[in-house]
């Protein structure tokens, strides 16, 4: 039996699962970790101070996570800014201190 013809107006559908976009704030987050990485190579004392730091508010986002669908909207609209605020201010206090260390080597 030949295959069957699709027209061109009628596109085949979309595959059942598609991988989600990664979002900047998980791109952030992704790059902190390589940055905290790289950090343990030049200080392991400082590196474990911010690594600490960062599953402390990594976590406590997580936690959030995992509830945010059991809560209304306008507590969601408060609570996740106000989580990635955190993960954000400690991913820039770790790239500040990256950047200090790799210039102390020069």
């Amino acid at each position: 039996m030949p295959p069957k013809h699709v027209p061109a107006d009628n596109p085949p559908p979309p595959p059942v699962s598609q991988p989600q976009a990664q979002t900047s704030f998980d791109a952030r987050v992704s790059q902190c970790r390589k940055e905290l990485q790289v950090m343990q190579s030049y200080n392991v004392s400082v590196y474990q101070q911010y690594n600490q730091r960062f599953e402390r508010a990594n976590g406590q986002m997580e936690k959030y996570l995992e509830i945010r669908d059991k809560v209304g909207s306008d507590i969601d609209d408060i609570a996740t800014p106000k989580y990635q605020y955190n993960v954000r201010r400690v991913c820039e206090e770790i790239r500040s201190s990256l950047m200090q260390l790799i210039i102390k080597e020069v």
